[in-house]
């Protein structure tokens, strides 16, 4: 018999186990302050400069020195990163002085710590300038360009979050949906740049009504969430009532012909998903739309 595997591209246990080493070592990095992450990438170029000077001057050991400029870059910071640089290339430069190796020219031991310091400061600088764009790629593939608001994935994300602490704490949990009336009149009639100042206009008010602890997402074109944690049926139709009132207020001062319904549901039993609360939501806020534009529906939402 064939002894079942984990497929032929599966890696093996060492190399299972160096992944899992690595994801521990960048958590720990990731959560130590700057300080902390840089005493640990102090303590790698201690150790690579021993291990270069124990070598010595015949054997090559600059790639190593990437290790703590690259730790000290990618959790330290740009600046971090390029004084490790200097520091790395001076630690090798007194690594290989120490050797005493024989050069043709004096100068050319100088020389050659300038071209790795180079080296060093120039991947430094790439490390630095890749970390940017992800943190930039990252922020745009969870935030809406137009409002500024939380998308869809964060949304979903955050309502994951909130459910699971209102189970904990068996606290209630309220979503609330958004839908703006007669908003494809604006597109139509006075062109799209003035949908996107009502779009704006609607985010304001969410990030203006609501509190800290409060979650304001876009995920459609005019459709607009906001997780409410610790938030009961009554405050439920209290936020509501503010959102609705105030977004009428911005309605009228843009004269923009637009109005808003709301379908609200509060959590009351704990076995639900963030799709299945959102769904909720979304029946509630088209029972709001059937009943009148600028109306509010709440609704409690149980595991049936």
């Amino acid at each position: 018999m064939v002894p079942a595997t984990g497929g032929r591209d599966a890696p093996s246990n060492p190399e299972r186990m160096a992944r899992r080493l690595l994801a521990r070592a960048h958590a720990v990095l990731s959560g130590a302050p700057p300080v902390g992450s840089f005493a640990v990438a102090l303590a790698t170029l201690v150790l690579v400069g021993g291990i270069d000077y124990v070598l010595g001057y015949e054997i090559s050991f600059s790639l190593f020195y990437l290790l703590p400029v690259g730790i000290a870059t990618w959790y330290c910071g740009r600046g971090a990163g390029m004084a490790m640089a200097v520091i790395s290339c001076a630690v090798w430069f007194s690594a290989d002085l120490l050797s005493h190796p024989v050069y043709s020219h004096p100068a050319i031991p100088v020389w050659n710590a300038l071209v790795r310091f180079g080296f060093f400061a120039i991947t430094s600088g790439l490390l630095a300038t890749s970390k940017d764009a992800l943190a930039t790629q990252r922020t745009l593939a969870r935030t809406d360009a137009l409002t500024g608001l939380a998308g869809r994935r964060a949304f979903e994300e955050t309502l994951a979050h909130d459910l699971a602490l209102a189970r904990r704490r068996s606290s209630p949990l309220t979503v609330a949906y958004l839908d703006l009336d007669e908003f494809k009149s604006v597109n139509d009639s006075r062109g799209h740049a003035e949908g996107d100042r009502v779009l704006q206009a609607v985010a304001e008010v969410l990030a203006r009504c609501l509190r800290e602890a409060d979650t304001p997402a876009r995920i459609g074109g005019d459709e607009f969430v906001v997780a409410l944690p610790d938030t009961d049926a009554r405050g439920a139709e209290q936020v509501a009532a503010e959102l609705l009132r105030e977004m009428q207020k911005a309605f009228g001062a843009g004269r923009w012909p637009v109005s808003c319904s709301i379908g609200a549901v509060t959590v009351t039993a704990p076995d639900v998903s963030a799709a299945s609360v959102l769904e909720a939501a979304d029946r509630a806020m088209f029972e709001a739309k059937r009943g009148g534009k600028g109306s509010i529906v709440c609704r409690d939402f149980g595991a049936a």
